[in-house]
């Protein structure tokens, strides 16, 4: 994601017609490829929503720079038991309208996430919770029907008041949370403005406004950057630019390897690619070297599970699918799907691929189709807006599709995204993959306190998924941000968090002489 920065009373202005100046003072401005989908907490699925209410909701727990689990409104959390989580909340905490935050408000935030009225995809990963208590209004009590060895994760969800209520499902349009920025305007397609909460329980941001600039082209943002007006991008920008920009003497480039996982997804009701033979096919017909080398500049790594090979769930010997195009033209051949004229221009079938309007992401699709005509299959590649491209996807509306689960953790994934109860709006079952013995397997894995025996289930997990193939494993990204240099402490989340710019410093501009 992209941003720069203006400091002083020189006033930057967006580009595009019509838009408002940004407002001169100590602005950080970063710079994104696509609107947000959702401001409200509960409903969001897409990492640029996330990323952006970060900065306007606090969670119990989050986590931090080495993705470890924090506390973060709670100021202390007990388990008497495995059906039992305790919080003491810190004391003081407001809300952006004033309202002191105290467990009525937690209590309603995750009771609002189970009523079926929100239609929240988060309410899955509350599955095993029967009820939360507010004893006092500093203290909330969350008590399971069943041991969840995930539940930590699906308490990582920022925290409404409970005058949201009154809204329903227009919180989001005007939300109000108790992060370290308070939310003021949202232009579609052109920016979203926050302002910092002077009240903020850790301390005000030390800049005035954080501003995040919508820009779907890929020059734009690039050019922004180049000349001051974002003050930062990550993961926002094609690896062939990164020389380019490393080369700026305004600006300084952070890495760090990142949790996110990239795949090819597959529609497992449609009548071609629900034939397993074309999913391992397809599997042998995508070489994945030369996009890592060539395109992504080797700031990726080819990825066999979901899971980084350092994770401490992720087994050796998962099946893999080497290219080997000639494997892929029998493995048609015996699905029934023969090539009608041979090494003629005939395909076999065509597919329609679906991505987002991102260069990079095109330029990958590009290549992919390319590698398919080879053994016969003709690929439709089509581009979307952002907002309709994942549209389609949560709906169920595509043959294949390219995404990144961003800021994998806990293996419990697994059940959200492969569980066939889990199908959308229930869960992220985009797929509607449907496996009995999977089901048993994420079930077991969540209800046990041995973390042996749920890597044990797990690893079973990778190993059906690997070859029954609802998803074509691609690759582990490398987080890259070039950021202004007059910016420090800044760091580098694995899972694409931008939450440490609230604790960043903004220099003055440098004088000129006379």
């Amino acid at each position: 994601m992209p941003a720069l920065l203006a400091a002083g009373a020189l006033a930057l202005f967006l580009s595009g017609c019509g838009s408002d100046p940004i407002p001169p003072g100590r602005n950080i401005i970063v710079g994104l490829d696509s609107n947000p989908t959702q401001f409200d907490p509960r409903l969001s699925q897409d990492a640029v929503s996330e990323q952006v209410q970060r900065f306007l909701f606090n969670r119990l727990i989050a986590r931090d720079e080495n993705n470890r689990q924090r506390l973060e409104l709670a100021e202390s959390w007990e388990r008497p038991s495995p059906l039992i989580h305790r919080f003491r909340l810190r004391p003081g905490v407001r809300f952006h309208d004033g309202t002191l935050l105290t467990s009525a408000d937690v209590k309603y935030t995750f009771d609002s996430i189970r009523d079926p009225a929100l239609a929240s995809p988060r309410a899955a990963g509350l599955r095993e919770l029967d009820r939360v208590e507010t004893p006092s209004p500093d203290a909330v009590v969350f008590y399971l029907k069943e041991h969840s060895a995930a539940f930590a994760d699906s308490l990582m969800v920022g925290i409404v008041p409970e005058s949201a209520r009154r809204a329903g499902k227009k919180f989001g349009e005007r939300p109000i949370g108790s992060g370290p920025f308070r939310f003021k305007r949202f232009d579609p397609d052109e920016r979203i403005e926050l302002t910092a909460y002077p009240n903020y329980f850790g301390g005000a941001p030390k800049f005035d406004r954080l501003i995040f600039r919508i820009l779907p082209e890929e020059t734009v943002r690039v050019l922004e950057l180049e000349s001051g007006g974002l003050t930062m991008l990550q993961n926002a920008f094609s690896p062939d630019i990164l020389p380019r920009l490393s080369a700026n003497p305004r600006l300084k480039i952070l890495r760090r390897a990142g949790t996110n996982f990239t795949y090819l997804g597959f529609n497992m009701t449609d009548p071609i690619l629900g034939r397993i033979k074309v999913r391992r096919a397809i599997a042998h017909t995508i070489d994945r070297r030369p996009i890592i080398r060539h395109i992504l500049k080797g700031l990726a790594s080819e990825a066999d599970s979901l899971l980084p090979r350092e994770h401490w769930a992720h087994p050796e010997g998962l099946p893999s699918y080497p290219y080997d195009p000639a494997l892929a033209r029998k493995l048609l051949d015996e699905a029934g799907l023969a090539d009608p004229d041979g090494p003629g221009p005939r395909p076999r079938f065509s597919l329609v691929y679906k991505t987002s309007q991102s260069e990079l992401r095109r330029r990958i699709a590009t290549v992919i189709g390319d590698q398919f005509r080879r053994v016969g299959i003709h690929l439709r590649v089509r581009s979307y807006e952002w907002g309709t491209f994942f549209g389609d996807i949560r709906s169920g509306n595509f043959q294949l599709y390219s995404l990144t689960w961003v800021g994998i953790s806990d293996p419990d994934i697994y059940r959200y995204i492969f569980h066939s109860r889990f199908a959308p709006p229930r869960g992220l079952n985009r797929g509607r993959y449907k496996n009995a013995r999977v089901d048993d397997l994420v079930e077991a894995a969540r209800a046990t306190t041995d973390s042996g025996k749920r890597a044990e289930l797990y690893i079973e997990v990778q190993r059906i998924i690997g070859r029954e193939l609802p998803y074509v494993n691609l690759w582990h990204s490398v987080n890259v941000a070039a950021i202004d240099r007059r910016v420090s402490g800044y760091r580098v989340y694995p899972n694409e968090d931008l939450i440490s710019l609230v604790g960043v410093r903004l220099d003055p501009p440098a004088r000129r002489g006379r």
